[in-house]
């Protein structure tokens, strides 16, 4: 048998080298996409998908930084979602426009984007103010069917420093990745709709209890005052009777954002659609008198507020009882109670004549039988 001539065996070791190298991207490319879908089965938060996700490709392609945009609803710009690398130390990022930078090329023309010496791209990459300089870049576009979801950037600084393998790989995991970014704004999205009440926008009585056992755990620590206000619609009974249920339902969700707008600017007042025509706001570290100037703040809000149902029987009015209470200095007191003592001083509201606030006090109980109907 004849033996091989030297440039034959330099040939088959060429041969086998590049096969050993397909063999290892192609190993690569597979635990990365086993990776990523490890990710997007145990993540439901988009910004701790995102962030695993960029980790996972860490290990594969060296890039210094990365920066991801999600393409804002109404089609006019890119928020920045999630970024991390020295670029963007100290930098606030702001909306990139439509049609700027790496994430406008990439939507425009459909496709990703790969960059060997970034100082020859007319545009910046990440944000506005960053200036033209050498470095590399790969983009990838990411879109479900035919819906554009974002970008997904990675620079380095050094010109020439990605591979076409690099690029390959990316673009490959763009779907997955836009499938796992989809499915978690979906469930959160999901998981907002369960917390809020769907007529007045508010959150609901679930999140109400969460909200008010947090609050009861942090001042066993904290010790510090906390109210809660009971709010009731005077007469919604006879605002039913007289002008339907639809008339009615309008009336509780105009109320949400009243009650939300009459809650403190920069503040952890929550508030709440109880049930029917109830609603409560849930107001940290505040005291009694702190929460009488907001519940006065509600029943004047209330009081003006042009609902349409004065818009078209201009003789009726919408007003609210409201009654407040307040747990401070030793109490100590379950979250039933809380509620109770509220509801007691909402009541004696109704009885003193509607459209009023009553705080609570100690020994407080429920108006008597015989005093004016509650509506």
């Amino acid at each position: 048998m004849a033996k091989d001539e030297p440039g034959d065996q330099n040939g088959h070791q060429d041969d086998r080298r590049d096969i050993k190298a397909l063999f290892s991207r192609k190993l690569a490319e597979t635990h990365l996409y086993f990776e990523i879908g490890k990710i997007i089965a145990s993540e439901l938060e988009p910004s701790d998908l995102v962030q695993k996700i960029t980790e996972v490709i860490r290990n594969v392609i060296s890039f210094q930084d990365v920066s991801v945009h999600f393409l804002r609803k109404d089609l006019t710009g890119f928020e920045p979602f999630h970024t991390a690398g020295p670029l963007f130390a100290g930098v606030s990022l702001e909306t990139i426009s439509i049609d700027n930078g790496a994430p406008g090329t990439m939507l425009a023309t459909g496709d990703s984007l790969f960059l060997n010496d970034t100082s020859r791209f007319s545009g910046y990459l990440h944000f506005p103010q960053e200036s033209r300089k050498p470095g590399s870049y790969m983009g990838i576009l990411l879109k479900s069917d035919a819906r554009s979801i974002g970008t997904m950037g990675f620079s380095h600084p050094d010109a020439g420093a990605f591979r076409t393998e690099d690029f390959d790989i990316l673009r490959t995991t763009s779907l997955l990745i836009s499938t796992g970014i989809e499915k978690a704004e979906l469930f959160k999205k999901t998981l907002e709709l369960s917390r809020i009440d769907e007529l007045t926008g508010l959150f609901n009585y679930r999140v109400m209890m969460e909200k008010l056992a947090e609050e009861m755990h942090r001042r066993a620590r904290s010790r510090r005052d906390f109210s809660f206000i009971m709010i009731d619609i005077d007469d919604f009974k006879r605002i039913n009777d007289r002008y339907g249920h639809l008339e009615g339902s309008r009336v509780i969700a105009q109320m949400g954002p009243v009650l939300r707008a009459s809650c403190r600017a920069g503040s952890l007042d929550a508030c709440f659609r109880y049930g029917g025509e109830e609603f409560s706001i849930l107001l940290p570290e505040t005291s009694m008198k702190e929460a009488l100037v907001v519940a006065e703040r509600v029943r004047h809000a209330v009081e003006a507020n042009p609902f349409s149902l004065k818009a078209t029987h201009p003789e009726e009015k919408v007003t609210v009882s409201i009654g407040v209470s307040t747990i401070e200095d030793e109490a100590l007191k379950k979250i039933t109670e809380i509620i109770h003592e509220s509801d007691v001083a909402l009541y004696r509201s109704k009885a003193a004549g509607k459209n009023r606030v009553t705080c609570y006090s100690a020994g407080d109980t429920m108006p008597a039988s015989g005093a004016p109907e509650v509506g």
